[in-house]
């Protein structure tokens, strides 16, 4: 164990889904390997590595060497479900990042030896002018795709930092490779700083788009 994480976890790879710290994550789980993998991962630490799949993923996707990222995040299961058919609903709670250091499939699913980010996680307090540059965009960002109320409700409550990077990354329809460039950060103020500058685009993309329909409508 390093940091709480298991040297060796399994994976479970998607193509549309990037993974936080700090954030929960509801799972049904139907593939046969896949709940094989959730049912050993209860007999043991409950532990599971989310990871997002490469473009090309497809052809190969069952021959569980499909191409991955190499950073991806830890959960543990928070809670579970046994279905019909022996397929699972469960809750998995963000732990930690990862890197990968190798792979291998000596079950039905992949695995890894991983590597936590040591101190990548940890509280870091942003700076002042950061932090409200930050909640000003998530702000109008809120504004512009309609959720100003939920925003709103959300700035006020999540004040741990670490916990409000990470559900912003994990909640705003971010594309996955925009996820994933969160999710590679090294610190929390880098996090901010790449939130920052894709909330910016998204803003200025949105607005151009507003003005167009304004102006063919006119």
């Amino acid at each position: 164990m390093v940091l709480g994480l298991p040297r060796v976890i399994p994976l479970f790879p998607l193509p549309d889904l990037v993974f936080f710290p700090h954030v929960a994550l509801p799972l049904h789980i139907c593939e046969p390997r896949y709940r094989a993998m959730v049912r050993e991962a209860l007999d043991g630490e409950r532990i599971i590595g989310m990871v997002l799949l490469q473009d090309g993923w497809e052809e190969r996707y069952y021959g569980n060497d499909a191409p991955i990222h190499p950073v991806g995040c830890a959960g543990k299961i928070t809670a579970v479900q046994q279905m019909e058919g022996g397929r699972f609903n469960i809750t998995l709670f963000g732990l930690t990042r990862f890197t990968l250091r190798d792979q291998f499939c000596d079950a039905p699913y992949r695995q890894a030896w991983v590597e936590p980010f040591h101190d990548g996680d940890e509280p870091c307090p942003l700076p002042a002018d950061l932090k409200g540059q930050l909640h000003g965009l998530v702000r109008e960002f809120g504004k512009l795709i309609g959720r100003a109320s939920q925003i709103e409700v959300f700035l006020k409550r999540v004040v741990h930092e670490p916990s409000f990077l990470n559900i912003c990354c994990s909640e705003l329809p971010f594309t996955p490779v925009e996820k994933q460039l969160f999710l590679e950060a090294s610190t929390p103020v880098q996090q901010a700083k790449r939130l920052v500058e894709v909330l910016r685009f998204n803003i200025e993309d949105l607005a151009r788009s507003s003005a167009a329909i304004k102006k063919v409508g006119s």
